[in-house]
């Protein structure tokens, strides 16, 4: 055979490949995750110790990766060296401080306690990066193994998903492991009837003796509206139309950061609402307006009310919290009335509403509520009773048919 020389046929093996390029010190890499239908870019480099580093970044799509690891390289040239994921109490310390400016106080406080409390004994000495899905579900559980509600460890691991996202945003980790990992079991509320909430003869009670306390205005309007306490000392009387009987919800009364409250947005956007009013909460508001008007001239120049609330004290300052829980109690245990908390007075607003027949949307509506399914979770109890109604209704339907 012509160009034959009696060779034996060389066989293809790996040598005959075209050698795989290796990358060089801060070029990157570009890859798809199938798994994930996300994209990620790889930059490694050594740093100024000699220590070889790496940063993983993720997006939805290439050219949003390509646009980061862009700028990393960018500011390598220009001395800057990403940050690369420490340990959790590391990342968890700084996310917190930087959470200052984008919460509320309180909000901040449950955040910072569940770190402390749980997340950091748990599991800040590990690597950022090396947290896995088991770790997480190895925390809420022994939360609970310590008699912790499971309740609570589903919050702790919330906060964990959270500050997990924002380090997932960061490049710092390419998965979130607190969302990945599986929640505890957490059963329905249980809402009991004069433990939790006031039924309706009992609420009719409440409002009937709240007339003779300088608080029942306040009790009335929580009892009629199901308004959050910070709302209802929030409230101002620039809120209130009197034409069409509402209130607007635009403000509330929450903890400063330092000592004592302060005015601030509404707990949610959901929070921002238009309520019309029961005519028991517009007579309420109509004796609190006489009665503020009287305090204001026996006060002169010593009142306080710039900012116009309805509820204040004697020289017009805003009701504090504390005074509120004490003269509600007067008022409640006056009323003989089982010890249902000030916040139960929400639960009894949106139980009797239910219980009427308002449709599930419009209670959490007027709740303030950021989803129905919150509303659902909460007031299981009254759907349970409606089902029954509603068996009740069919029997007397087909007994009336036959």
């Amino acid at each position: 055979m012509a160009g034959y020389q009696g060779r034996k046929a060389r066989s293809a093996t790996a040598d005959d490949a075209p050698a795989r390029r290796r990358r060089a010190n801060r070029e990157g890499s570009i890859y798809h995750v199938p798994s994930e239908d996300r994209w990620r870019a790889a930059l490694t480099w050594t740093d100024a110790a000699g220590r070889q580093q790496r940063r993983v970044v993720s997006g939805k799509t290439q050219d949003a990766v390509r646009s980061r690891l862009t700028e990393l390289r960018a500011d390598l040239e220009h001395g800057l060296e990403p940050v690369v994921a420490g340990t959790v109490t590391a990342f968890l310390t700084g996310w917190l401080e930087r959470e200052k400016q984008r919460v509320r106080p309180s909000t901040w406080r449950g955040r910072h306690h569940h770190v402390q409390a749980y997340i950091v004994p748990a599991l800040g000495a590990l690597k950022l990066d090396k947290l896995t899905p088991g770790h997480v579900e190895r925390m809420t559980a022994a939360m609970i193994d310590r008699g912790l509600t499971p309740r609570t460890a589903s919050h702790v691991r919330v906060t964990l998903r959270r500050a997990m996202a924002d380090a997932q945003r960061d490049g710092l980790v390419h998965r979130n492991v607190a969302a990945l990992a599986r929640p505890p079991r957490v059963t329905p509320r249980t809402l009991e009837p004069g433990l939790h909430y006031f039924d309706a003869k009992q609420l009719r009670r409440l409002l009937a003796v709240a007339a003779e306390y300088d608080i029942g205005a306040l009790v009335t309007v929580a009892a009629t509206t199901g308004l959050r306490r910070g709302e209802l000392l929030g409230l101002s009387w620039d809120d209130i139309d009197w034409t069409v009987g509402t209130l607007t919800v635009r403000r509330s009364l929450a903890r400063a950061w330092g000592r004592g409250y302060e005015l601030s947005a509404p707990k949610t956007n959901r929070s921002r609402r238009t309520i019309h009013l029961a005519d028991p909460a517009i007579e309420a508001l109509r004796r609190e307006e006489r009665a503020q008007d009287a305090a204001r001239d026996a006060a002169g120049s010593p009142w306080q009310n710039t900012d116009r609330l309805v509820f204040t004290d004697a020289i017009g300052r805003p009701l504090s919290p504390d005074a509120v829980h004490v003269a509600y109690h007067a008022l409640r245990d006056a009323a003989g009335l089982p010890s249902v908390p000030f916040h139960g007075l929400r639960h009894s607003t949106a139980t009797a509403l239910l219980s009427a027949g308002v449709p599930l949307r419009v209670v959490s509506d007027l709740l303030g509520h950021s989803g129905i399914a919150i509303t659902a979770d909460y007031y299981a109890h009254v759907e349970q009773d409606l089902r029954r109604d509603a068996a009740d209704a069919m029997n007397r339907a087909l007994g009336g048919a036959s």
